[in-house]
């Protein structure tokens, strides 16, 4: 048999325990009684109770040293102290020691329904706040927040949309919908109302939506009785919303909903806002070890490089001496021939590793992305003609200047579209934007990415890109150097890169502060 909540009632009088079951069970509740405080400490340590009702002034152990103890043993028990003979004294005592609310005897059934009422849903919002805030991971919030708002608000179904780029609204997650058109119902339920939830209340009530002249003509709103709508916000902007919607054969939401709703709604605001910093955490501790990976590396790569370059000079140097005097047809020719080429290669190698790890100062200028842009663009134009890649440009226009060194950001961008371009084989495209944005505290930068229409990086390689010496190109293709020299420019720029990868290609964009 299911029951609302699970109550116990702590009193040494007989008749007034019987008075009070007989009231709560009528209510809905199941109701246990104790006949003093050390036996109503037994009963909590057993079992689990949603409330107690606890006398103040009993034999053997008393109403606030249970009271003490049962908190101990669960410290979200909400408990209610009644006693015919306490003062006003005993009753700040018990608050302070963590009591809900004091009745005083004798009381009416009345009187006792709406505080017992009062704390379970003090208990029900504490349980809620505990389950929302219990992870601060994106991917785990929205089924969190779904689950809460359908048990809270004894909803029939509830879903949760999110704002695009666009601003326009699109399903995250539903409980309840059992269609793509009721899904689609809902959503353009939502959009109508948009100049209602521009207002800036916490809570919008659409009640009987299909008879309302704003929702007409939307199918499969007939099947609903009211709506709660509450939105999210990320400053003064919509970024989603959560619908709570009761059927036709519920009943109307009722101003204690309407409570709820409002302080349920802040709950997740705030919840959303700690997911939101928590992201912002994470990536900017990424950065930070990425950072102090390549100080550690390049300082090491730095001197590695210095100490091999001496002797590839000499064994380049005798090489080409001894090539001199050897017959071009021969054998012994051939074989010098590819030694020098090792050579060379090694020697590239080391270039880019001192460009890796050097730390000279950068001279900054006020620079165009763009013109740094077309610049690069003209040195790689005929390569990509050669392997049928087409450049598309989406240059944003009037862009600000950017404190920059021309010849290290070409570098940046080159290293990028060379990239892309080996990524395509059998040829593409490389679309190159360029944009105004903003970064997480808010400043003006400029942002420029390259996306191609290559295979991807697989997600289980993409946080390792900018690492030293990985690569993913056939052996003999690449060093695994390039993209590490351009995170180290971008950085000593005080910009950012990131990676981005999907079946449709990849995206590398550039950040740089204005």
């Amino acid at each position: 048999m299911s029951y609302k909540a699970n109550i116990l009632v702590v009193d040494d009088e007989e008749a007034l325990q019987e008075l009070i079951t007989a009231a709560l069970t009528r209510l809905g509740y199941r109701v246990t009684c104790a006949s003093d405080g050390a036996a109503g400490v037994e009963k909590v340590r057993a079992e689990r109770f949603d409330l107690a009702i606890m006398d103040i002034m009993m034999p053997g152990m008393d109403g606030i040293t249970a009271l003490g103890e049962i908190k101990k043993l669960d410290p979200e028990l909400e408990v209610i102290m009644a006693t015919g003979h306490g003062t006003m004294g005993t009753a700040v005592q018990s608050l302070r020691k963590g009591a809900f609310d004091y009745l005083h005897k004798p009381f009416q059934v009345s009187q006792l329904a709406a505080v017992v009422e009062r704390a379970l849903e003090k208990r029900k919002f504490n349980d809620i706040a505990r389950a929302i805030f219990s992870t601060i991971k994106p991917d785990e919030l929205p089924r969190i927040i779904i689950d809460s708002a359908m048990r809270i608000l004894k909803a029939d179904e509830a879903f949760l949309a999110v704002a695009g780029r666009d601003g326009r609204l699109a399903m995250d997650l539903a409980e309840g919908l059992d269609s793509p058109e009721m899904a689609a119902a809902r959503l353009e339920l939502c959009r109508r109302a948009g100049p209602r939830l521009a207002a800036g209340g916490a809570v919008t009530l659409i009640e009987n939506p299909a008879e309302d002249k704003v929702f007409a003509g939307i199918p499969g709103t007939e099947g609903i009785k009211a709506s709660l709508l509450l939105p999210l916000r990320d400053g003064d902007t919509l970024a989603g919303l959560i619908g709570i919607n009761r059927r036709q054969s519920g009943e109307y939401y009722g101003e204690n909903d309407l409570q709820q709703a409002r302080l349920f709604g802040s709950l997740v605001n705030l919840s959303f806002r700690n997911a939101k910093l928590y992201r912002q955490l994470q990536e900017t501790q990424g950065q930070l070890v990425q950072a102090e990976k390549m100080s550690a590396l390049g300082q090491l790569a730095g001197g590695l490089a210095h100490e091999i370059n001496n002797p590839l000079s000499g064994i380049l140097g005798l090489t080409q001496l001894v090539l001199e005097n050897t017959e071009k047809d021969s054998q012994n020719y051939k074989d010098l021939k590819d030694i020098e080429s090792s050579v060379f290669r090694c020697k590239k190698i080391i270039t880019s590793l001192l460009s890796f790890a050097r730390q000279e100062k950068t001279r900054l200028e006020p620079v165009s992305v763009n013109e740094v842009l077309e610049e690069t663009l003209t040195l790689c134009a005929r390569q990509m003609e050669l392997k049928h890649i087409k450049i598309e440009r989406a240059f944003g226009e009037a862009l600000p200047m950017v404190n920059a060194d021309f010849q290290q950001l070409m570098q940046v961008f080159l290293n990028i579209l060379t990239n892309a371009r080996d990524a395509m084989p059998d040829g593409g495209v490389i679309t190159i934007t360029t944009s105004l944005a903003r970064d997480a505290a808010g400043r003006e930068t400029v942002s420029a990415s390259v996306a191609d229409t290559g295979p991807g990086i697989p997600q289980e390689l993409l946080g390792r890109v900018f690492d030293p010496f990985f690569t993913t190109k056939p052996v003999g293709k690449g060093t695994g150097l390039g993209l590490s020299v351009c995170a180290g420019i971008v950085q000593r720029h005080n910009g950012a890169i990131r990676a981005e990868s999907g079946p449709r290609g990849s995206v590398f964009t550039v950040t740089l502060p204005v």
